[in-house]
This record gives structure tokens, C-alpha cells and sequence, in this order.
């Protein structure tokens, strides 16, 4: 999270002459790293939005990332490049500070996001059977409320004068180097958050090893035994009556149901987790070195890095909002057709997508268990986060 940039001569009230090469060169790359930023991020706005089979509270989640992202690629990182390339900050006092609060608002709701996303993907892991309950649209939009909430909580620490007096030189943008607001900020932003991340990926790893081994064990034909109620996954999932006796010979009966169905869900689940891992570890990668150097350099000031340590450490966070785009569609089948799609057109031109009637939608199902077109209610069809989507033209079939 880069509060700002710095000039080479914080120090100084004057500046040398800008050497013009060096601010091409540098512009252009930057300006590459903006674009693709910007760009990569509507793409995935748009794959949700005009995908019906995307309505679900996971890719909601998902599409917050990518506007938090978007939101720090459009209004943050061209006045940091410009900066960058100039070697110093030519956009006033005044807009320095709301600039930098800006900052700190995009980069911590991108985190909070990806904290979020963590604990839906646990819940649909953990509880894949009563997860279209638990994460409902009211309570999705109640987490990205709260979300953007704190993250504005944290934001506004310097707006408020939670920071060292302003350097006398206004080409001086530097960040808030307070040590109270470093700590909090860091701990808020990125530690917790990061904290809980781990932890619910953890437990989905655990809970995915087990619960695919178990599953398969009763896909090879063994079955899962159940008395009383079956929770039928699917409608072609069909039970089998088994009739038995107890010792004293009184007969009972067993429900038997084989778990295929439930195995390829699991599945589902599993490889979205396995995404979102990716994109979590390359969150860490980026942002962790710049949250070791921010409260370190702050409470410690005898330790506080070189200046280009430090440009590198912000710059590899902003990063991190340029990269998510690409994980998605190199990891993601079914996001790199969704892309496909978008970028030819072919979601815009149908609009609406041909959508069927509200009430049911017919669902079609690869499974190899024996099952006819069975109609679902469109409630649970949206509210489940099993697939990561599908092509937008399937929408009409």
C-alpha cells in the first residue's frame, strides 16, 4: 500500500533539471502498468455481470476485488506514476492528503476482499449443504458493506491530523510516518486480515483432503449409508432401500446413496479454492514486504530502508491490483471463457442473455449418474457457488 511517493531530495525545496529520457521511458511503462490494471479489472467486472450462471455471493465477492482494484488503478495510480516519472509531487497539498487516504482505502478494501472471499470459500467447503443458506445476497451485501466500512475507518486516520506535520516543500508527498497510524494501519490492513486468510485456508485444505477421499471411496460404488432422512444432492442422485435385521431379527431399513454427485460439487468447490489460493499467495507475496518495511522504518527509524528498497516494496503492492486478472483466466477455465467471451462481444450483443423465467431454470448436468433435465429453483441455482461459471451462451439453452 503506497500512501505516496517520494522525491529523491525530500529534504530540498529546489529541484535539478528533469532529465527527459528518463521520464519517457519511465512514463511509458507505467502508463502500460495503469492500462493494464485499469483494463483487466472491467474485464472481470463484466465477466460477472453479463454471465447469469455467475449470479452467485462468491463472484459478487470477486467483482468487489476487482472495483477496489479498479478504483486504485483509475484514481491512484496515475498521480503515483506521474510522480514516479517527475521525481516529485506537483498536485498540491491539499490533494496530497486526500490522495493518500484514497490510497490507504483501495488497498485495504482489495485486502479485506480477499479476506472475505476466504472465509465464503471456507463455508462453501465446510458446509456445502446448507452454504446456499449461509450466504445469502443480503448478508454478501451486509460483509461488502462492513468491508468498505472499516476500510474507510483506517483511511481516514491522517485526514483527522493522525500524523507528522506536513514537510514545509508541497512537491513532497511522503507517507504518514507516524508510528501510532503505521502500526495501526499495517495491523488493520494487512496483518489480521491476513491472519484470518490462513486460517480459513488451512481449514479448507484440511477439510478438502478429507472430505475427497471420503467421497471417493463412495463414488468406487461403496456408497455412503445413511438412516432416516437422505439429503439428496441431486435429483439423479437416486437412494436405494436396503432392507436388514437386527440381532434380535426385527427388520430395518437403510437408505443408500452413492455420493458421485456430491464428489463432483466437492470438486467444484475445491478447485475455486485452489484459485483463490493462488490469488491469496500472490497477495502475500506482494504486500507482506512492504508491511515488514512500513512499521519497522516507522517505530525504528535506524532501520529504515533505501530509498529504492522502498519505492520497490510500495510499487510490488500496487502490483498486486494489476496481476489478479491474469490469475483468473491462467487457473481458471472457466473465467479465461468468460474473458473469451466478453472481449468478443458476444455477452454484450445478447444483452439480457435470453434468460429463462424466473420461477426454474433447467439445468443439464455432465454427471455419469443416470439423471433426466430436472428443474431446479433459480433461488438455489444463484445462491450456489459450486461453478466458477460457464460460457454465457449457455445461458439460453
Amino acid at each position: 500500500m503506497a500512501f505516496s511517493d517520494r522525491c529523491p531530495n525530500c529534504s530540498t525545496t529546489t529541484h535539478p533539471g528533469v532529465d527527459v529520457a528518463k521520464v519517457v521511458v519511465l512514463g511509458m511503462v507505467l502508463l502500460v502498468f495503469v492500462l493494464f490494471g485499469v483494463l483487466g479489472n472491467i474485464l472481470v467486472i463484466l465477466s460477472v455481470l453479463f454471465h447469469h450462471h455467475w449470479r452467485s455471493v462468491t463472484h459478487y465477492f470477486i467483482a468487489n476485488l476487482a472495483a477496489a482494484d479498479l478504483l486504485l488503478s483509475a484514481a491512484v495510480l496515475p498521480f503515483s506514476a506521474t510522480s514516479e516519472a517527475l521525481g516529485r509531487w506537483v498536485f498540491g497539498r491539499s490533494f496530497c492528503s486526500v490522495w493518500a487516504a484514497l490510497d490507504v482505502l483501495c488497498c485495504t478494501a482489495s485486502i479485506l476482499s480477499l479476506c472475505v472471499i476466504s472465509i465464503d470459500r471456507y463455508l462453501a467447503v465446510s458446509y456445502p449443504l446448507r452454504y446456499p443458506a449461509i450466504a445469502t445476497g443480503r448478508r454478501g451485501l451486509t460483509a461488502v458493506a462492513a468491508l468498505w466500512g472499516l476500510s474507510a475507518a483506517i483511511s481516514v486516520g491522517p485526514l483527522f491530523g493522525w500524523k507528522e506535520p506536513d514537510p514545509e516543500d508541497e512537491t513532497v508527498c511522503r507517507i504518514t510516518e507516524e508510528p501510532g497510524y503505521a502500526l495501526f494501519s499495517a495491523l488493520g490492513s494487512f496483518y489480521i486480515p491476513l491472519a484470518i486468510i490462513l486460517a480459513m485456508y488451512c481449514r479448507v485444505y484440511t477439510v478438502a483432503k478429507r472430505e475427497t477421499k471420503t467421497l471417493r471411496k463412495g463414488s468406487r460404488g461403496e456408497g455412503v449409508e445413511t438412516e432416516g432422512v437422505v439429503l439428496r444432492i441431486h435429483r439423479g442422485s437416486a437412494p436405494q432401500t436396503e432392507k436388514k435385521e437386527d440381532d434380535d431379527g426385527t427388520p430395518t431399513h437403510k437408505r443408500r446413496t452413492f455420493s458421485l454427485p456430491k464428489l463432483l460439487k466437492f470438486s467444484r468447490e475445491e478447485k475455486a479454492a485452489k484459485t483463490l489460493g493462488i490469488v491469496v499467495g500472490c497477495f502475500i507475496l506482494c504486500w507482506l514486504p512492504f508491511f515488514l518495511v512500513l512499521p519497522i522504518g516507522s517505530i525504528f527509524p535506524s532501520c529504515k530502508p533505501s530509498e529504492t528498497i522502498f519505492k520497490i516494496t510500495f510499487w510490488l503492492g500496487y502490483l498486486n491490483s494489476c496481476i489478479n486478472p491474469i490469475i483468473y483466466p491462467c487457473f481458471s477455465r472457466e473465467f479465461k471463457k468468460a474473458f473469451h467471451n466478453v472481449l468478443r462481444g458476444r455477452c454484450l450483443r445478447t444483452g439480457a442473455l435470453a434468460a429463462k423465467p424466473q420461477g426454474h431454470i433447467s439445468t443439464h448436468s455432465s454427471s455419469p449418474v443416470p439423471q433426466s433435465n430436472t428443474s431446479v429453483p433459480a433461488a438455489q441455482h444463484r445462491n450456489t457457488a459450486s461453478s466458477w461459471g460457464s460460457d454465457c451462451t449457455k445461458a439460453r439453452n
